[in-house]
């Protein structure tokens, strides 16, 4: 825990649209906010940018976040959003949980008003959350790091394609797998909870570093692999299918020609954060549990 005095004096604030439950949150934060005497700095309405944006005529947005820490009211994919456009992939963020499952939330609707006043007296941990880097060869984009997981699969819906997966260790490259298929999700220990653990594939705790690799929905019956965080996932699809496309985090759509491969690893910029328990990772799973009905009272 971090138990040091409050030197947090500005943050900005991301939401995704103005609803009156956001609405009566924001104005209990910046209540909050005032009497510590912090700054909102500005305060983003994230869907406004992500709604505007064309993949790939325009790059992807980066933000200058100004302030000490980000305060997200909304659901995960306001942090998965947040995430991607945020330029300061350093800062760390305290979320707000108004979704549905809320995993990768600091706090929720009910109890967000006592954790806002514990960060202030500085009564928190940051956890250092494994990301992703994504490469594209013959591309000029600069993708950001991603937090769940990069999904590559037809860019024609209802067509199947021809992924081949191969991984690569120093400089040992493998093909790991080749049949026809929806595609395939490459995902981080906090993303096998979400698409990836809907597409069979495993539950991984947060405390780990490793890479899940799940096949979506092959011809021919493929497990899901676990692998080291050193490997480099390197995708490209057969011309004998359809061409692909990655989307990532489920946020953000690029299409690709079959000579273009995705080079995936781990990212050297882990994602920041705020909780409020030290066994934050133990918390996760046994939400994902009550979400599909695995714990009685």
């Amino acid at each position: 825990m971090n138990n040091k005095p409050n030197k947090i004096k500005d943050i900005t604030v991301f939401i995704p649209e103005y609803t009156q439950e956001i609405q009566t949150v924001l104005k209990q934060l910046l209540k909050i906010l005032d009497m510590r005497g912090v700054k909102a700095h500005k305060i983003i309405t994230i869907n406004q940018i992500f709604d505007g944006l064309n993949i790939p005529r325009d790059d992807i947005p980066q933000i200058d976040v100004k302030g000490d820490i980000i305060i997200t009211i909304g659901g995960d994919g306001t942090v998965l959003k947040t995430l991607l456009i945020a330029k300061n992939k350093n800062i760390p963020i305290l979320s707000i949980g108004l979704g549905e499952l809320n995993f990768i939330a600091s706090t929720d609707r009910n109890r967000y008003i006592e954790d806002v006043n514990k960060l202030f007296e500085g009564r928190f941990y940051i956890r250092n959350e494994m990301r992703l880097d994504v490469e594209i060869s013959n591309s000029n984009l600069t993708l950001p790091p991603v937090l769940n997981e990069v999904l590559y699969h037809s860019s024609k819906i209802g067509k199947t394609l021809l992924p081949i997966v191969e991984v690569k260790v120093q400089n040992y490259r493998e093909t790991l797998w080749s049949v026809k298929s929806d595609g395939v999700l490459i995902s981080t220990p906090i993303g096998s909870t979400a698409y990836s653990y809907a597409a069979g594939g495993p539950i991984v705790d947060t405390d780990l570093e490793a890479i899940i690799i799940t096949p979506l929905i092959p011809t021919t019956k493929i497990p899901s692999y676990v692998v080291s965080p050193e490997s480099k996932i390197i995708l490209r699809a057969d011309r004998s299918r359809s061409n692909p496309c990655i989307v990532l985090d489920g946020q953000i759509i690029i299409n690709l020609d079959w000579d273009q491969e995705v080079e995936i690893r781990r990212s050297s910029k882990p994602a920041n954060i705020i909780t409020f328990h030290k066994n934050t990772n133990l918390i996760r799973m046994k939400r994902v549990a009550e979400r599909y009905g695995g714990v009685r009272e």
